[in-house]
This record gives C-alpha cells, structure tokens and sequence, in this order.
C-alpha cells in the first residue's frame, strides 16, 4: 500500500525529546498512510537508539538514516528530501510535538479537496524553557498567495505546523539546491522559509484556526543563540538569496532585503562591540560585505531605495581592515 505522506524528522542529539515527537506521530487518528524519515547527522547521546526502539514498536514506518560525521543541517535534511515522493510531507523537529492527534487527518482532507493549495498551516504552541506553553500563532482561517506574501501578507508560523504538497521533491531536488552556486544558500535553505516560498511560489497557503503543534524553546536552537546583528543579517541573507533563486523575477525580496540591512545600522558599533567573539565580528563584517556588494549589482532593483543603498559602506570598511 503507497504511503500519502512523508514526515521529515531531522535530528542532532534529541534524546531528551525524540520520544514525545515520535509518539506525537504515532497518536495521530488517520486513514491516510504514512512513513517517518528520521535523518540523524550523528548523533553522540542515545538518539539513535531511541529510533531504533520505535522501529521495532512500528515495523515498515520509520526510515532511519545515519551519518558517520555531523554533516550540518541543510546536507542532512537533503537527503531526507531526495527520498520524499509521497504526495504530501511535512518536517518535525525531534524537539517539537503533534498536539492535536487529528493534525495529519485535517490537513490531507483540506489538501485533498483544494488542489491549488500547496501549504496548509496551523497555528502553534510554544513551550518555553521553564514550560509554560503559550500561544506562539493565532491566526483566522484565511488562504494566502505568493503575490499576496511579496505584497506584505506573512501566514507563516512555526516547522512543525507546516503539511505541503509535493511539488517540488516528487520528481526529485532541483539540481541549484543540490549544489548551490552561492556559499550563503546552505544557510539561507535549510530550514522553513525556503520550503514556505517554493511551494507558495506553486499554489497557494492556507491557516487553518485550531492550535495543532508545539515549539519547544531550548538553549539548544540556533536562533536564539544569535545577536540582534546576526538575526538581521541572516535574515538579510535569506531574501537576497531568494532574491537570486528565483533569477532576479521578484525584486521585492531585494528590497526586503536591504530594509533589514538598514536596520542593522540601529546601535551597531555598541551591539557590535559587545560580540565577544572574533570569528562572530568576522563573519558579520564579511556578511555585509557580500549583502553591499549584491545591492551594488543590482541598484535597478532596489528602485526608490537605491540612494541609500551604501548607508553602512564607511562603517564596514572601518572594520573590514580587522576581518
């Protein structure tokens, strides 16, 4: 019997948590079929024990595939997308949870009967590190486009609320995100924002109301270990990338782009300054340096904002002599 969907779950030393994702999954109240993709980037704690466990609990359901050094995340998940042909897959983070055990029911049917829609998305949950949960999404049902998004309508929430249709791996990974021609697009692709856009660039998104997921916030994840610098340069980064993925097509993405470039201007050299590290200053410095040298290239693009494209060229340099 074909599986309809495909779950991602991408895992780096989860023990503490894989067993409740995992379960999350198995809870859910479902007449379509479906496999789990553990992608473990070698793990050193009891992870891959733990999946080993859930294997033999559910036989033919769990794909677990292992690494013999940590490969990083965006070559890890990769190989998770290469083997989705399912019509349907979604990413679970080891970390996060399924709340609702009719989340995978609700949103093949939706996808099942909406044939344009490429995305359903729940509202999310967050468990805080002291776990208290609270609301992290509350959105009204709504349906939401790509236009729409350039246009400034953001239906985002959170990985684990995000069911897609599978537009994009069924006929196998488009050989610019197998290999990247740019150094950032590693960064830039390997987590939800990137799925978000290529599959709202095919259809349309649609929020459903009912809080279905958890986010559980750890010390562990990779945002919240970064500066207000690094924050906005990442995501600086991220639309100046989608800006060349899409082959220039959408401008606006630069314009976002360089929006959040202005902003790290605010306070930089007491926010800069208080980076204790070295190799974090360098890479910042060597960060804007690549987002400067893109809004040179394409000044057309920028439009209205062209004239303000080089605000911090005299502040970089100040610290490029350093990097």
């Amino acid at each position: 019997m074909n599986d309809d969907l495909t779950i991602i779950m991408p895992s780096y030393n989860k023990e503490r948590y894989i067993v409740q994702a995992l379960e999350s999954i198995f809870k859910q109240n479902t007449t379509y079929n479906y496999k789990v993709i553990v992608a473990d980037d070698c793990s050193c704690d009891r992870t891959i024990e733990i999946v080993k466990e859930f294997q033999e609990r559910y036989p033919n359901k769990i794909i677990l595939l292992t690494s013999e050094k940590n490969n990083k995340l965006y070559k890890n998940i990769i190989r998770a997308y290469e083997l989705t042909k399912t019509p349907y897959f979604c990413v679970l983070d080891a970390d996060d949870y399924y709340l609702s055990d009719n989340f995978v029911q609700n949103a093949l049917d939706y996808l099942e009967k909406n044939k344009d829609c490429t995305i359903y998305i729940a509202n999310v949950l967050q468990m805080l590190p002291d776990g208290k949960i609270e609301k992290y999404s509350n959105f009204k049902a709504q349906k939401t486009t790509f236009e729409e998004y350039l246009n400034g309508v953001f239906p985002f929430t959170q990985t684990s609320a995000c069911v897609y249709r599978n537009v994009i791996f069924k006929d196998g990974v488009p050989e610019k995100i197998l290999n990247p021609t740019v150094q950032s697009w590693e960064f830039s692709f390997r987590g939800d924002t990137f799925r978000n856009l290529i599959h709202l660039n095919k259809g349309f998104a649609y929020n459903s109301e009912g809080h279905d997921t958890v986010y559980r916030i750890t010390d562990e994840g990779i945002w919240q270990g970064l500066s207000q610098i690094e924050q906005n340069l990442f995501n600086a980064t991220i639309y100046k990338d989608f800006y060349l993925y899409f082959d220039k097509m959408y401008p606006k993405f630069l314009r976002l782009s360089y929006s959040l470039y202005k902003n790290i201007e605010n306070n930089f050299l007491e926010r800069f300054l208080n980076i204790n590290s070295q190799t974090v200053q360098d890479k910042i410095i060597q960060g804007l340096r690549v987002l400067n040298t893109c809004y040179k290239e394409n000044e057309n693009a920028l439009k209205e904002n062209q004239n303000n494209v080089f605000g911090l060229k005299k502040l970089i340099m100040r610290f490029c002599k350093k990097s």
